[in-house]
């Protein structure tokens, strides 16, 4: 909450995020910070709880019958990194550390986001971070499989714009055609 870039991104995260800083800065200056952690801890489980729910509700796993055949002739220059379970503050690092570590070996990474059932601000900022650490090595990123939840959190976060929207596609077998496109 200090920090005030952080601050200004995540009033661009969605609303229940949004309000949850909100009312835990309010309560920090009107009460006190011990009251005002305590509830904002408190509202971010129900949050969690809500978001893991409604997720357990729509989990739809796809199954890709070309995937297995196309696995033997992916280039060495691309990396391939599946996300499963929600982007959120808990998992956030570690998932961004992984990340960087095979993306840095390679020209182009696909992030498989297919299990990806939400993303929270402290997870989108966290992918943001790993996706310009990764640019400064000249690695490109490709996003695959992001549901349409996902995809308005990560447009509302600047991700599109950052890798570009062109990068953010709905399968495996288009985000592994863009990223051969784009070793050459």
């Amino acid at each position: 909450m200090s920090e005030w870039r952080n601050f200004v991104s995540i009033l661009k995260a969605p609303f229940l995020d949004r309000a949850i800083l909100l009312t835990t800065s309010l309560l920090s200056v009107l009460v006190d910070l011990t009251v005002a952690i305590e509830i904002g801890v408190v509202m971010a489980s129900f949050l969690f709880m809500k978001c893991m729910s409604d997720a357990a509700q729509t989990v739809q796993f796809e199954v890709d019958s070309d995937l297995l055949e196309q696995y033997h002739d992916i280039p060495k220059e691309i990396s391939i990194y599946e996300i499963s379970g929600p982007f959120f503050f808990a998992s956030a690092k570690e998932y961004s550390a992984v990340i960087k570590q095979l993306g840095l070996k390679s020209k182009v990474m696909i992030i498989r986001m297919r299990h990806v059932p939400f993303i929270d601000s402290t997870g989108l900022n966290n992918l943001k971070d790993t996706i310009k650490a990764l640019q400064n090595f000249n690695v490109k990123v490709v996003l695959s499989g992001v549901r349409k939840e996902v995809y308005a959190d990560l447009e509302r976060g600047g991700v599109g714009k950052l890798i570009g929207k062109e990068n953010i596609l709905p399968s495996f077998n288009l985000a592994l055609e863009r990223a051969k496109g784009l070793i050459g």
